[in-house]
């Protein structure tokens, strides 16, 4: 069954996270054998145990703002030759222990303890720059809010890493760093987690949950350095509200180019900037990002900051401007003779100087037909000037993802078929149009009723070993394994490195998103001691384990039809994407009841719409069963692929894959893939242009693993329209349009990925000259040009 949905990104999963797949080849085999969940971790461990940099204590430190950190020691440092506390012990603000944390150090006078401070002045501390004095916590003469005193604070990161170098009885040097996460006690304890979504003026909106004991909130920014990260940094007030939501007045702050892809092409930036069309970056010597964050304040505190938001990640989904100029037809008018004429993408510029073309949303339900006055002369001079009415179909019309609108408008139209011809145009943009959206998901902490619920459901189980699994680290594996036997209590104890909650979402995220037989995970919870995980899953472990049962049936069934002995990688990459794109159906249904429920849940009959059993069962689903389906195909056919998550057009959460052809990784989304106008447009296209399209986040690998999954930018022998020998250069491509016309009464080609609304225009022209067809219409996306003379 044909969707006919173009650039459809839904992700609706109560897991909106990622993972990622092996790459140092220790993804598990399949042994066909059952394995007891108690003896797992020690079997799973092994495989990874020289990967580790550093060993984790399995404790957990929980200090005040202003509390000292404090080892017992049974040696002189002094007697050991040390020449630094930092030789024994260190700080750092990530679990990597890339990021130093800046301390002062203390030892006692009998030698036999180290005290670690805080530095002179507190990281991430909000400034009292701008600030009103009356303000909560603004002190005369103070430079942050809530001053302690020098030395006496350790900030607003709401967790650190202290990692000891020594044995702390003896002094000798360890193999390895043992590390112990230390969590910061703020005057608000509650964490604060923001999101960051479009709206619908096209601005960023930052939302988060109500915070107890918080009167309002701050939007704060601080500078980043990817190697010291916010070391010495303070955090500086964008914005204040007692609401849970903020968005700021406009764009200008979150721009990161200093000369756009666009401006490229003038000539004098050619001349100072050499040919290219990568956009130029505004200078900045010193930092490397600006993160954004939300701090809860009150009377007597406030709270760790959230969660940051990369400036340059968000840069690459919010619109600066739209680009006018790339469009043959006046600002915020498009006047056309024929409703299939009216442009269906409009040009803008993002925020980090990318030029991306963005859907049209024509507001069908607010076309009328009006009669204006227009003023008509043939004479230069105007001296023939006459006014004369014109009917006219008005439309008005926004462009997707932006507060920019604008109307289309078309003149001599067939009075009598208004509404028939608004709703073939209705169709076209409908089949063009982005769709999606997720309902989040958090790992939080469980309460000891929580964990008293299901305290006996884990202990024992045997769980089968008969399928692949793909992790990037021990932690990654084991629950990757334990929650495809619908484990609902994980017990962590074997893993001190999931102490850090940092690094045990990370593994979880993985995990769900590249093991796709972990059907309908609902959510996560940590115990408090950050022992014991606790899963909750959409079905039952029977319901899930029978599910899990036919898709690896149906998936060994279509491996065997479709995969052939002697096909490449690439061949396979193909069929598999040309099998789900033939079989599979978007599922509107399910996108329209996400959209009734503000995308917090769906009722039950649309949960398997966002699992594999959707796709290669039921033959319907949405991205997330698209992406999930492909993988498992791809495992199937020993092809190596990975789930990717991120957004759509900057907008709209989606899924997609990366598979490994020769030695690099492509893309291909064969959700977006099934268009009978834009068929494949992306299918394995050069990862450059891609990011136009396809906005990666970081949630579907571990962080450390990020870098090995990057795409390759060539496309001559993977891309489809070139190795279909469907791309043309722009002075070739008419030639074989009117060819592919004169046969079919329509073409699909690629030319050029940026080819623009002029360059189409001059393409157009050349087709129109030598095919005489007044029925002649069309458009393009991403360079794919598709014209036909079978219209109205």
């Amino acid at each position: 069954m044909k969707k006919n949905k173009l650039l459809v990104g839904f992700l609706l999963s109560a897991l909106f996270l990622v993972g990622c797949q092996k790459s140092d080849d220790k993804s598990a085999t399949p042994t066909g054998k059952s394995v007891n969940v108690e003896q797992l971790a020690t079997r799973v461990r092994g495989k990874y145990e020289d990967d580790s940099k550093a060993d984790y204590s399995g404790e957990k430190l929980n200090v005040k703002r202003d509390e000292n950190l404090k080892l017992d020691i049974g040696f002189d440092p002094k007697d050991k030759g040390m020449k630094d506390f930092t030789e024994v012990v260190e700080i750092f603000q990530d679990s990597d222990l890339t990021q130093i944390f800046s301390t002062q150090f203390e030892l006692n006078d009998n030698h036999t303890e180290i005290q670690v401070k805080p530095w002179k002045s507190p990281v991430a501390a909000i400034s009292t720059l701008d600030l009103k004095q009356d303000v909560d916590g603004n002190e005369t003469g103070a430079h942050h809010l809530f001053d302690k005193g020098e030395g006496k604070d350790w900030g607003n990161l709401p967790t650190l890493y202290m990692a000891v170098y020594v044995d702390l009885e003896t002094g000798d040097k360890l193999d390895k760093p043992i590390v112990t996460p230390v969590n910061i006690k703020n005057e608000i304890e509650q964490e604060v987690k923001v999101k960051m979504t479009i709206g619908d003026d096209g601005l960023p909106v930052f939302s988060w949950d109500k915070v107890k004991d918080a009167d309002y909130y701050y939007v704060v920014s601080l500078d980043y350095s990817n190697e010291k990260g916010y070391n010495n940094q303070q955090a500086f007030v964008q914005g204040q509200t007692d609401k849970l939501n903020w968005s700021p007045k406009d764009a200008t702050h979150l721009r990161t180019y200093k000369v756009s892809e666009l401006e490229r092409r003038d000539a004098e930036n050619v001349k100072k900037y050499g040919a290219g069309t990568d956009p130029i970056k505004q200078d900045s010597s010193t930092f490397d990002d600006t993160h954004y964050a939300v701090i809860a304040v009150s009377s007597k505190g406030t709270s760790a900051m959230s969660n940051a938001l990369s400036k340059s990640e968000m840069s690459k989904r919010i619109v600066y401007t739209q680009e006018v100029g790339l469009t043959s037809e006046e600002e915020g008018k498009s006047l056309v003779d024929d409703y299939q004429k009216l442009p269906a993408y409009a040009w803008v510029t993002m925020c980090d100087g990318a030029l991306v073309q963005k859907w049209i949303d024509y507001k069908f339900d607010k076309a009328e037909e009006k009669t204006e006055t227009w003023g008509e002369y043939a004479k230069d001079d105007m001296s023939d000037l006459k006014a004369t009415k014109v009917d006219i179909v008005d439309i008005p019309y926004q462009i997707s993802g932006t507060g920019y609108t604008g109307h289309g408008r078309v003149q001599d139209y067939d009075k009598k078929s208004v509404k028939e011809d608004l709703k073939a145009l209705k169709v076209r943009q409908d089949k063009l149009a982005n769709k999606g959206g997720s309902k989040d998901a958090t790992v939080t902490t469980a309460s000891d009723k929580d964990k008293s619920k299901d305290k006996n459901q884990s202990t024992g189980t045997e769980i089968s070993d008969d399928q692949k699994i793909t992790a990037n680290s021990a932690l990654s594996e084991y629950l990757a394994i334990t929650m495809m036997g619908g484990e609902t209590v994980i017990d962590l104890s074997d893993f001190p490195e999931a102490q850090s909650q940092e690094v045990l979402v990370d593994a979880w995220q993985e995990a769900t998103y590249q093991n796709p037989l972990i059907l309908g995970v609902d959510g996560a919870k940590i115990s408090t001691d950050g022992k014991t995980m606790l899963i909750s899953y959409e079905d039952s472990q029977a319901d899930m384990l029978r599910k899990q049962g036919e898709i690896k049936k149906e998936v060994t069934k279509v491996v065997k039809e479709i995969i052939k002995p002697d096909m490449t990688d690439l061949q396979k990459e193909y069929a598999i994407n040309a099998y789900l794109t033939k079989i599979a159906e978007y599922d509107d249904a399910a996108l329209e009841n996400a959209e009734k429920n503000d995308f917090k849940k769906v009722d039950e009959k649309f949960n398997d719409s966002f699992t594999p059993y959707g796709v290669l069962i039921n033959k319907v689903g949405v991205c997330a069963s698209y992406a999930s389906a492909f993988k498992l195909l791809a495992d199937e056919a020993k092809l190596d692929a990975i789930v990717v998550t991120g957004y759509l057009d900057g907008e709209v959460p989606h899924a997609w894959n990366k598979v490994k052809i020769g030695n690099e990784w492509a893309i291909v989304d064969a959700t977006n893939n099934d268009n009978d106008m834009v068929n494949n447009a992306l299918l394995n296209l050069p990862n450059k242009s891609s990011q136009k399209v396809l906005v990666e986040d970081d949630r579907y690998v571990i962080n450390s693993k990020l870098s090995a999954y990057k795409a390759s930018d060539s496309d001559a022998d993977k891309e489809f329209y070139h190795v279909e020998k469907k791309f043309f250069d722009q002075d070739k491509v008419a030639t074989e349009l009117v060819a592919q016309l004169n046969k079919n009464g329509k073409a699909t080609l690629r030319t050029t990925y940026e080819l623009d609304d002029t360059q189409f225009g001059i393409i157009g022209q050349k087709v129109a000259s030598s095919i005489q067809s007044e029925k002649l219409q069309g458009f393009y996306w991403m360079g794919v040009i598709y014209l036909t003379t079978e219209g109205k």
